[in-house]
């Protein structure tokens, strides 16, 4: 999260919305983030889960990933190797 207060402002999407978009089931966003660290960079209250578009770019990184036959294990390792986009 950029320290400016970009994040905050910038819309959220919901797990819902970012399943829609990326072509997966919401629980397969909760196993990600529950197995793998894949988690938004932004909790509302009540823990709603909220998307950034920098968490959407790791989620789809990681979808194109396990849909070339990567293992989910070794994508994720990936991803959180890679620096989160701005």
């Amino acid at each position: 999260m950029r320290g400016d207060g970009a994040a905050e402002t910038e819309p959220a999407w919901t797990a819902g919305a970012v399943a829609r978009h990326l072509g997966v089931a919401p629980s397969t966003l909760r196993t990600w983030s529950r197995r793998y660290g894949l988690d938004p960079t932004r909790h509302d209250s009540g823990r709603h889960r909220r998307y950034q578009a920098c968490d959407i770019a790791r989620l789809d990184a990681m979808r194109q990933l396990v849909a070339q036959g990567v293992a989910p294990a070794a994508g994720a390792r990936w991803v959180h190797t890679r620096p989160l986009a701005e």
